[in-house]
């Protein structure tokens, strides 16, 4: 299995930074990309990610785009955004860059944007949120190891380490893109000799984000582009460099990257060519010198009668694709050349041979037990899953332990409400046991009327949204007036996915609840995927209860602990699964107590009846 990859060369401010806006002019500076573009279209595995911003906002890459728009067309190229469509997302950043309209011109240019948007297949969502990471790796990036703050840690001095920490965070209050243009000005002058530190720092903050949610990685040694901001990387193996090595030992090079898209596509198809792409990840991996891939590819390519001199002469990209006869006859010989080079250095094979890094054994069925942890805030409902897993309590942590079906669990209850509490207790727990395979957060919620959820509801969290941390200031009348500071946590989507597949038969369950735990007749259990809010208070105000869900779309509930369950398995790197029962309709008009029983049974018939197995090998993956 090759990478997928991320298009970091195609941010405006890469090439700023590398000034090649100043070395070339049009012609020279559009096909820096096209090269970088084409290998890789044809290395990655399934796809190339890059944020719709880097299209949209610079010429360049917006015309290699319209010229290589089957990229697009066919989603090998992938534009994540957290909006659900373009519109939002355009009205959003206009905003955004708005003090920058002249530098980001292309944000405000309806027919990029209108052609952009014709290409459906290329879009798809994506969880993570820039700018609070933005603002969180710029208030705490410099306490960590991380190499990226090295250099400024080790010599920047205190005033200029504080004076930058803050910035983001005041730009965001403002409304205002976290660009390198946005953020420089604000610096004090003595900050002069890092600035390039903190700027290569912004890039890799950035984009390690979407490195980290795609799975992805950089392709290094691209020319005139010399640094990868400490972007994850696999240097024998997807480089520029040495792919070009690669293609040129065949003559190969000129026809694959100044290829078209359209053309590059038809050789993805065909099965010659992903033999070849699979054969020269393992024969860079095994020769990591350029001398030895050349000495040992020339000797395989003398075995094969196809005319590999004649390539040049035969095509020329500039004037027109090869035929898709052509292409056929290319990559039967590219997958000769890859059966020859397989055999002689004993390379693995797709779906066959190809060796398997070992991996942990997830069953009790082959000598590992899998285990949960279960962490409830109250004692009412710790003593729901005791009576209903049949759990051993104790009076230290764990608050109980014993087994749902083969998996061991633990449940943890500081028998406090709040997310310090929560912290506290999961930290200890994790800082003195073994990691378990998932950690649940379980128990009650006030649920958002606005969103249509009804009193017994399960959520199943995506995503966590604390709203603890406020800035406070004072209004024109020198009345104080507070601003939710966000900060969210992705949780596992495992319950969800497994309890709407044919692994699980929600009907039962939903029957078994209704006549089992006291249901109001004509109500019936139901999942709900999505945000819920974490918050320090208990939310009985009308006016907190609004202003939380003008604060975030589409929120469901409300909760006092998950927030920092999940602040202290991210520390731990432990997955999470948030669930919440709807007790109460977080309004004092509507309290009521019975459903606090009710659902919490139900939601405890759910983690009985779901293959925990299942769910954890999904929140693994």
């Amino acid at each position: 299995m090759r990478r997928n990859l991320f298009l970091h060369f195609l941010n405006r401010d890469t090439r700023e930074i590398f000034r090649l806006y100043d070395i070339f002019g049009d012609e020279k500076h559009a096909r820096t990309l096209r090269g970088p573009m084409n290998a890789c279209a044809m290395l990655c595995e399934e796809f190339c990610v890059a944020p719709p911003g880097f299209v949209v906002e610079d010429k360049y890459a917006f015309e290699l785009f319209e010229v290589q728009s089957a990229y697009l067309e066919k989603g090998l190229v992938r534009l994540p955004m957290r909006e659900t469509n373009l519109t939002d997302f355009a009205e959003k950043k206009r905003l955004e860059y708005s003090p920058a309209r002249n530098r980001y011109s292309g944000l405000y240019d309806d027919t990029r944007m209108n052609l952009l948007s014709s290409h459906g297949a290329a879009f798809v969502q994506r969880k993570v949120q820039i700018g609070p990471t933005i603002v969180n790796g710029f208030e705490t990036g410099i306490d960590t190891r991380l190499q990226a703050w090295s250099g400024i840690r080790q010599n920047a001095p205190s005033e200029v380490i504080e004076n930058m920490r803050t910035i983001p965070a005041r730009l965001a209050d403002d409304g205002k893109a976290l660009t390198w243009s946005m953020i420089e000005p604000n610096l004090v002058e003595s900050a002069s000799p890092f600035r390039r530190e903190m700027r290569d720092a912004l890039q890799y903050t950035y984009f390690q984000e979407y490195c980290r949610e795609f799975k992805a990685i950089v392709l290094t040694d691209i020319p005139h582009m010399p640094v990868e901001f400490y972007l994850p990387a696999e240097r024998a193996v997807y480089s520029m460099r040495r792919f070009r090595v690669f293609l040129d030992g065949m003559s190969a090079d000129k026809l694959l990257l100044e290829a078209s898209a359209d053309t590059i596509m038809r050789f993805r198809r065909d099965a010659g060519f992903i033999e070849l792409m699979d054969v020269y990840c393992g024969f860079a991996r095994m020769f990591p010198k350029d001398t030895d891939l050349q000495y040992h590819l020339s000797r395989a390519i003398k075995k094969t009668p196809f005319e590999w001199s004649r390539i040049p002469e035969r095509f020329d990209p500039a004037i027109s694709d090869p035929s898709d006869f052509e292409v056929v006859e290319i990559a039967s010989a590219f997958g000769e050349l890859a059966a020859n080079l397989t055999m002689e250095h004993g390379l693995p094979r797709r779906g066959s041979d190809e060796p398997k890094k070992p991996q942990k054994t997830t069953t009790a069925s082959k000598g590992r037990q899998l285990t949960i942890a279960i962490f409830v805030a109250l004692e009412e409902e710790l003593d729901v899953l005791i009576k209903h897993f049949d759990l051993e309590r104790s009076a230290g942590s764990p608050a109980a332990s014993g087994k749902i079906g083969d998996v061991g669990v633990d449940v943890l209850c500081p028998r406090a409400m709040g997310r310090v509490a929560a912290a506290v207790e999961v930290t200890r727990y994790l800082s003195k046991h073994p990691a378990p395979d998932l950690l649940f957060c379980v128990g009650l919620a006030g649920g958002f009327e606005e969103s249509g959820i009804e009193q017994g509801a399960v959520i199943c969290a995506e995503t966590v949204v604390d709203l603890a941390n406020r800035k406070v200031t004072d209004d024109e009348n020198g009345a104080a007036k507070s601003k939710f500071r966000r900060r969210d946590f992705d949780c596992t989507r495992a319950v969800y996915e497994v309890a709407k597949s044919n692994q699980f038969d929600l009907g039962a369950w939903a029957s078994h609840s209704v006549n089992e735990f006291d249901w109001q007749k004509g109500r019936t259990p139901s999942l709900w995927e999505g945000k819920i809010a974490s918050a320090d208070e208990v939310v009985a105000s009308d006016n907190l209860r609004k202003k939380m869900v003008d604060s975030v779309d589409k929120l469901f509930g409300v909760e006092m602990e998950a927030g920092g369950v999940c602040a202290a398995a991210t520390a731990f790197k432990v997955p999470v699964s948030v669930l919440r029962v709807v007790s109460d309709m977080a309004d004092p008009s509507k309290a009521d107590d019975k459903w606090r029983t009710t659902g919490m049974k139900t939601l405890a018939e759910l983690l009985k009846r779901l293959p925990l197995d299942r769910v954890i090998a999904v929140a693994k993956q």
